[in-house]
């Protein structure tokens, strides 16, 4: 009993040793929060600006178009009316 569980654990073990070659698992050695080069920046400044541009206009117009209905019992009913 007690060789089969050293022997999984063994099995476990060169499972990890393997993942971890293969770069499955990556291991970060550089525990540093800094960065490797020195970086700067330059200020950034947002804001408005009036300019004239083309926008285009999207508009809606009623027009009679046939529409479904259904009818149940003699009564007409009115599918899209609320």
């Amino acid at each position: 009993m007690l060789r089969k569980f050293l022997l999984l654990i063994a099995l476990i073990i060169l499972v990890g040793i393997g993942l971890v070659w293969t770069n499955v698992i990556e291991i970060a050695w550089n525990r540093t929060a800094q960065a490797p080069v020195e970086v700067k920046l330059n200020p950034v400044e947002v804001g408005t600006t009036k300019q004239n541009v083309q926008v285009p206009v999207v508009g809606t117009e009623t027009r009679q178009v046939d529409v479904p209905s259904l009818s149940v019992g003699g009564n007409e009913a009115q599918p899209n009316s609320q």
